[in-house]
């Protein structure tokens, strides 16, 4: 009898044992509870020169870069000019971005910093184009393990597609005609010479994780509007750069000036911040989108 005890609860333990770690397993894959606030109402719209592919493991970093870091700056305190990690960060972002600003990181004239009201919601479609993504050969490591392959990645951006729209405060000496309960067309009022339509050019140093660490987290396509898990991984952010209009040089020139292929519809472009309206401008769904979270 002792023999037959000893067998029943041996066998007890290890249903007990399977049923817990399920419930464990089960526990840890809750569901995500990363979104973004109400004032991101707009969709990001990839496209890509032919033969780059989009959902390539460092083209979905390089996507989930540029896409947190114009959340995360346009959900900043203060419209600050630096992508600072905050709340409405991708997952994973933080970890990803060098901790100390540099000076090519700025995102500059894509805000009315300093104008605009708290809440002031943006809707549209932000456009960008993956011009190249490639390996960086002169940088290739001794050991993958102590110093990781690095890659390339050159992008198109445009914000004309955008607009904002603010419920005045109250208080005359903020109010603003730009600010009436009507939408606006998402240019720097505060530097007019700044101008939207000509695309900005962003630039990309991505590090890949080291040998025997997970490169891809992520499919990098679905019907999400944002990820709601970690695509970042070990991947790392070395360096970003952002080239504006009119601020160009030989060392930094910038690709996107005037694009025959620019995306943005051209009723969009190069539209006066003055100008009102009471109907926004379209959001697109996104592309290539992210997976549906669980």
């Amino acid at each position: 009898m002792k023999i037959l005890r000893f067998k029943r609860v041996a066998r007890t333990t290890v249903i007990v044992s399977s049923v817990l770690a399920v419930l464990a397993a089960c526990a840890n894959d809750t569901s995500p509870t990363y979104s973004l606030p109400d004032q991101v109402g707009f969709n990001f719209r990839w496209s890509a020169e032919s033969g780059v592919g989009l959902t390539s493991d460092a083209a979905i970093i390089a996507r989930a870069y540029v896409e947190s870091a114009f959340i995360s700056y346009r959900t900043g305190e203060n419209n600050d000019v630096w992508p600072t990690p905050n709340k409405y960060s991708y997952p994973g972002y933080d970890r990803a971005v060098p901790k100390s600003p540099v000076h090519d990181m700025q995102i500059v004239g894509m805000s009315m910093s300093g104008l605009e009201p708290p809440g002031t919601r943006t809707v549209g479609t932000f456009y960008a184009h993956l011009l190249e993504l490639k390996k960086d050969e002169s940088a290739q490591p001794q050991t993958a393990q102590a110093n990781p392959l690095e890659w390339q990645a050159t992008m198109c951006v445009w914000v004309d597609a955008l607009d904002i729209k603010s419920e005045p405060s109250g208080d005359p000496k903020t109010d603003t005609a730009a600010f009436n309960d009507r939408y606006h067309p998402f240019v720097n009022a505060g530097s007019p010479s700044q101008n939207p339509g000509t695309g900005r050019t962003v630039r990309l140093t991505l590090q890949q994780p080291p040998t025997g660490k997970q490169i891809r987290l992520s499919a990098g396509e679905g019907p999400a509007r944002y990820p709601t898990t970690n695509v970042f991984g070990e991947w790392k952010i070395i360096d970003a750069k952002m080239t504006l209009s009119g601020t160009d040089s030989p060392e930094k020139p910038n690709v996107c000036t005037n694009r025959p292929d620019n995306p943005v519809p051209p009723e969009l472009r190069n539209r006066d911040y003055h100008t009102e309206s009471d109907v926004p401008a379209p959001t697109l769904d996104q592309y290539p989108g992210w997976p549906a979270s669980n």
